[in-house]
C-alpha cells in the first residue's frame, strides 16, 4: 500500500496532458512556473506604476498553461504563481531601499551562494519601483522544502538578514500543516509587459525586456550549477533543520520573531492599519535603531511593500501623516535595544487624579470662593442657616456636600475651635472609626408619660377640694395639685422615627461630627439627646428635604410633615 501525501500536494498535481501554448515562448514559461497551476495570485496594474499592486489570490479555479500564457502577456494586469513539492528554481527578492537593493550587496549575495555549488544567477528588476529579484535557475527537479532550509542557513550563516523589506527567499521554509495544507508564499512572474521588469547587469543598468533573452540566459546559468555541492549541501540543510534544538528561545528573540511575522504577513483584512505601523515602526526603533526622519522613511517603505497594502488599507490618501504620527509615538515610548532607555520606566504607569478626587477639590474650590464673594460684598449671613443656603446656592454645591467640609465656610471651624460634641446619646459613645451608628436608641427605663399626653387636666385644690372619691369631667383622680406628681423625663424613644432618620443620614453619608453641627444649627445648639418629638420629626424632614435636592429628584418643601409617612 502507498502512502498517501494528503489532500493538498496529491490533488492539486496538474495534468500531464494539459495543452501547451503555440509559441515557444510560452512553452517554456509554462513549462517553468507553470508546474503548480493552485491558488496562484493576480492584481490590476496600478495606475501609478510606482504604487504597490493590490494583489489577490484566485481559489476558485487552476491556472492552466494557456490562460497563464494569455494572463501574462496582458498589460493591464499581473500574475504571479507558487511552489510545489519540487521545482527547478529558486527565487530572491530584495526590496527597493533595503541594505542589500544595490550592486554592492547583490555581489556579496552571490558569493555566498557559491558556497552551496549555486554560481549562475539572473538579476531583474521586479517592477518600477525598483525592487530587484535574484533568480537561482537548476537544470533538474530539485526537492522545494530542503532548498528552502539550504538558502536560508547558507544567508543567516553569512550574516544576512532574512527579513520583510530586506531580504526574502521564494520558496520560504513553510510550516508543516497538520490538518490544513500550507502554501508556499506566490511570487510575480518575470518580464511581464508594462511592469517595469526588466533585465539588469552587474551594475543594475537595465539590458532588454525580452522574454526569449531571458530563458537563453537562463539556461546557460542553470548549465553551470556545480549540482553535486548544492545537493550535498541540501542534505546537511536538512538534516540540521531536523536536529534543530527546540530551545527556548530569549523574551527579545521571540518578540522580534513575532513582529517580523506580522510584518512579512501584511495586510489581511481591514482595520489593521494602525496595529501594523506601529509593528513595523517600533520593529525599525528596536532592531533598526532608526530614529527621526530615517525611521519614517523606514515605516513607509516597508508598509508601502507589505501584502495586501493596496487590498486593504483604507489610508492610502493619508498615509504619509498616519506614518509620521506612529513613528514619533513609538520612538517616544521604545528605545534601540541595548541601549538606555529613553523614557523613565520607574514612575508610576498611571498618575491620573482619581475622579473622584478632582469632583471633592473641584467642590472646594468653589466653596471657597463664593464664600470669598459673598464676604466681599457683604452678604455672607451670620446666621448658620442662612449662610449655609447662601453658599451652597453661589458655589452650586449640595448641602450634603457643604457640611462635609465645615472648615470652608463655618465659623466656629474656621476659628480653629472644632465643637467637642459629645455623643448624641446621653449614655453612649460614638466611634468614628467605623460607620457610626449616630443615633442610637435612648436606654430604655420605666415610661413616665408626659403631661401633656395625660387623659386628664389637674386642677387646683382651692376649686374641688381634696376628696379622692370625687369625680368630674375636668377633674383628675389623683388629687388637688396644680401639676402632675412624677418630674419631666426626656421624649420617650420612637423605633419608627428613629430608624427613618438613621436611613437619611446614611443616605446622605454624613459622619457624626456633621450631623450634630447640622443640629445644632437648625435647633439653637441642641443636641440629639435634647430634641423633643415635635423637633425630631422636624430634623426628618430637614434630612429628606436635603437628600431630595441632592438626588435632584422633586419634593414637596411647603411645610414640614406633621406625622411619619
Amino acid at each position: 500500500m502507498t502512502a498517501s501525501l494528503g489532500w493538498g500536494e496529491e490533488s492539486r498535481r496538474p495534468p500531464r496532458s494539459e495543452p501547451l501554448p503555440a509559441d515557444p515562448t510560452g512553452q517554456r514559461l509554462c513549462e517553468i512556473f507553470g508546474h503548480y497551476p493552485w491558488n496562484f495570485i493576480r492584481a490590476d496594474l496600478p495606475d501609478d506604476a510606482t504604487a504597490k499592486a493590490a494583489w489577490t489570490t484566485v481559489t476558485t479555479y487552476p491556472l492552466r498553461p494557456r490562460v497563464l500564457w494569455n494572463h501574462w502577456q496582458d498589460a493591464n494586469q499581473l500574475i504571479g504563481v507558487r511552489f510545489t513539492h519540487d521545482t527547478r528554481y529558486a527565487l530572491l527578492d530584495l526590496d527597493a531601499g533595503g541594505d542589500y537593493c544595490t550592486a554592492d550587496g547583490v555581489a556579496q549575495i552571490r558569493a555566498a551562494l557559491e558556497t552551496i555549488g549555486i554560481t549562475r544567477t539572473l538579476l531583474i528588476r521586479s517592477s518600477w519601483s525598483g525592487g530587484l529579484h535574484l533568480y537561482l535557475p537548476f537544470a533538474e527537479l530539485v526537492n522545494t522544502f530542503n532548498l528552502a532550509v539550504t538558502l536560508k542557513e547558507c544567508l543567516q550563516a553569512q550574516g544576512f538578514r532574512l527579513q520583510a523589506g530586506q531580504l526574502e527567499i521564494f520558496p520560504n521554509v513553510k510550516a508543516y500543516g497538520v490538518q490544513t495544507f500550507i502554501e508556499y508564499m506566490g511570487h510575480r512572474l518575470p518580464l511581464q509587459p508594462g511592469s517595469g521588469s526588466c533585465l539588469l547587469d552587474d551594475a543594475l543598468n537595465p539590458i532588454s525586456g525580452s522574454l526569449a533573452r531571458f530563458f537563453w540566459l537562463w539556461d546557460g546559468a542553470a548549465s553551470h550549477q556545480d549540482m553535486d555541492t548544492l545537493r550535498h549541501a541540501m542534505k546537511i540543510g536538512r538534516d540540521n533543520h531536523r536536529k534543530k534544538p527546540k530551545r527556548r528561545s530569549h523574551p527579545v528573540d521571540s518578540w522580534r520573531q513575532d513582529m517580523d511575522l506580522e510584518i512579512t504577513e501584511g495586510w489581511t483584512a481591514f482595520g489593521q492599519t494602525n496595529h501594523l505601523l506601529k509593528t513595523i515602526a517600533c520593529y525599525g526603533r528596536v532592531f533598526e535603531s532608526l530614529q527621526g526622519q530615517a525611521l519614517i522613511d523606514y515605516t513607509l517603505r516597508i508598509a508601502l511593500t507589505r501584502p495586501g497594502y493596496e487590498q486593504y488599507c483604507r489610508h492610502r490618501h493619508a498615509i504619509d501623516r498616519k506614518v509620521t504620527a506612529w513613528a514619533r509615538a513609538v520612538e517616544g515610548y521604545y528605545w534601540p535595544l541595548g541601549t538606555t532607555p529613553s523614557r523613565d520606566t520607574s514612575q508610576p504607569k498611571n498618575n491620573l487624579v482619581p475622579f473622584n478626587q478632582q469632583q471633592a477639590e473641584d467642590a472646594q474650590h468653589r466653596i471657597c470662593t463664593a464664600y470669598t464673594e459673598l464676604e466681599q460684598a457683604g452678604e455672607l449671613p451670620e446666621q448658620i442657616t442662612a449662610r449655609a443656603k447662601a453658599i451652597a446656592l453661589s458655589a452650586k454645591v449640595s448641602h450634603q456636600t457643604l457640611y462635609k467640609h465645615l472648615s470652608l465656610w463655618h465659623p466656629e471651624h474656621q476659628q480653629g475651635v472644632i465643637a467637642q460634641l459629645a455623643s448624641l446619646l446621653a449614655t453612649e459613645d460614638v466611634s468614628s472609626e467605623a460607620i457610626p451608628e449616630l443615633l442610637e436608641p435612648q436606654e430604655i427605663k420605666e415610661l413616665h408619660p408626659l403631661e401633656r399626653y395625660m387623659k386628664g387636666e389637674a386642677l387646683c385644690a382651692d376649686d374641688l377640694g381634696s376628696d379622692t372619691n370625687s369625680f368630674t369631667p375636668e377633674r383628675g383622680v389623683r388629687g388637688d395639685e396644680s401639676s402632675f406628681p412624677q418630674e419631666t423625663e426626656p421624649a420617650p424613644y420612637d423605633p419608627g422615627l428613629h430608624e427613618q432618620i438613621q436611613h437619611q443620614i446614611r443616605s446622605l453619608g454624613w459622619s457624626g461630627e456633621v450631623i450634630r453641627q447640622f443640629i445644632a444649627d437648625q435647633f439653637e445648639g441642641k443636641r440629639w439627646s435634647n430634641l423633643t418629638d415635635d423637633e425630631r420629626l422636624l430634623l426628618l424632614y430637614h434630612l429628606r428635604v436635603l437628600d431630595s435636592l441632592d438626588a435632584e429628584e422633586p419634593a414637596d418643601i411647603g411645610a414640614p410633615p406633621t406625622a411619619l409617612s
